[in-house]
C-alpha cells in the first residue's frame, strides 16, 4: 500500500464515472485497512478507491468491456491513444459530431480507436452515465456542451500508466475476482446499487441497478470471501434489504451527494453504506474524535 502522507495529485480517474467514489474519499479513507496483500476491485468504474489508495500489487476488473480496454491501451499504447484523443480535442463539440461517434460499432474499431471514442463520448455525455440498450448500443443522450471539454490531463495519463504497469486488467465478472482473492487480501466492491424508490427519471443516482436477487447473489459471495479469511468492503445504498443482507458485518454510514437526476431539486444529501468484515482503523482513534469528525 502507498504511503499516504506523501500522496501528489495523479494519478486519479480518467473517466467520469456515475457512482463514482471521489467525493466519498475522505470518508472511506478512515476505513482502509492499513496492511493487506493483494488488492482487487471487481467493479472497478473510475477507480477512485484504486487511484487513492495505489497498491503495488492489484487486480481491477470490470463487466463493462470498453471501460476495461481504455484502461488496458493506456497501460500499453498511451502514446497512440494521446494521439487519438488529440484528433478529437481539435473538434468542434456538436450534438452531430456526438451522435456520428455514438453510432458507429466499437467492434469495428481498433483497441485504441475504441479507447479515445469511449473517452470522447464518456465526457461529453449526459453527466458521464453510461448506459446501453438491449442491442448492447450506447444510448445516452449528449450532454449539450457548447464547447469541447478537455478529454485528457496528459500528467494524469502518464501517472495512471505508470501505476497499471503492476496491475493486472480483466473483463470479467465480479465472481472471478472475488474467487481469486485470498487470505490477507483486500477486496472493495463497489456493485450497482438497489434502486431508490424514491428518486425520479433515473431510478439509481450511480450505475444500472442490480435486482434484489443480484444483490442477494452478491452477499452470498461475500460471505464467501469472508470465511476464507479476505479483507472487505463493500459499498451500497442504505435500504432494508441492504442492511438485512450484512447484518452480521460492521455497516457504517457516509453521506454522498446525489450525481445523476433529471430533477435538479432531486439532487441532494444521500446516505450511503460502507460494509465491513473487519475493525476499522478509525476505531483505534480517541472517541471525542470519532465523535466530531
Amino acid at each position: 500500500m502507498a504511503e499516504q502522507s506523501s500522496l501528489s495529485r495523479y494519478p486519479q480517474p480518467f473517466v467520469k464515472w456515475a457512482g463514482g467514489k471521489s467525493q466519498l474519499l475522505s470518508q472511506i479513507s478512515d476505513f482502509l485497512p492499513h496492511h493487506f496483500d493483494l488488492y482487487f476491485e471487481p467493479f472497478v468504474g473510475g477507480g477512485a478507491v484504486f487511484f487513492h489508495l495505489r497498491p503495488r500489487k492489484a487486480v481491477i476488473s470490470d463487466a463493462n468491456f470498453d471501460l476495461i480496454n481504455a484502461y488496458r491501451v493506456i497501460r500499453d499504447d498511451i502514446d497512440s491513444l494521446r494521439a487519438e484523443l488529440d484528433e478529437f480535442q481539435e473538434k468542434r463539440i456538436s450534438r452531430r459530431l456526438y451522435e456520428l461517434h455514438r453510432k458507429k460499432n466499437p467492434d469495428k474499431l481498433s483497441k485504441v480507436e475504441r479507447a479515445a471514442r469511449f473517452i470522447f463520448l464518456n465526457k461529453t455525455c449526459y453527466n458521464g452515465l453510461y448506459r446501453v440498450n438491449r442491442k448492447g448500443d450506447f444510448n445516452v443522450p449528449f450532454g449539450k456542451y457548447s464547447r469541447m471539454p478537455k478529454l485528457y490531463e496528459g500528467e494524469n495519463l502518464t501517472e495512471v500508466k505508470k501505476l497499471l504497469g503492476g496491475t493486472e486488467i480483466e473483463y470479467a465478472s465480479y465472481e472471478t475476482a472475488l474467487g481469486r482473492a485470498s487470505k490477507g487480501d483486500f477486496v472493495y466492491l463497489d456493485p450497482p446499487y438497489s434502486p431508490d424508490p424514491k428518486s425520479q427519471g433515473f431510478t439509481s443516482y450511480t450505475k444500472e441497478s442490480f435486482s434484489e436477487v443480484d444483490q442477494t447473489r452478491l452477499a452470498a459471495r461475500f460471505k464467501d470471501s469472508d470465511r476464507r479469511g479476505c479483507l472487505l468492503m463493500l459499498s451500497n445504498s442504505d435500504t432494508r434489504h441492504v442492511r438485512s443482507l450484512y447484518a452480521d458485518f460492521t455497516i457504517e454510514r457516509v453521506k454522498a451527494g446525489r450525481m445523476i437526476n433529471c430533477i435538479g431539486s432531486e439532487r441532494t444529501g444521500y446516505n450511503e453504506l460502507l460494509i465491513l468484515n473487519y475493525r476499522p482503523p478509525m476505531e483505534t482513534l480517541n472517541p471525542w474524535v470519532k465523535g466530531h469528525r
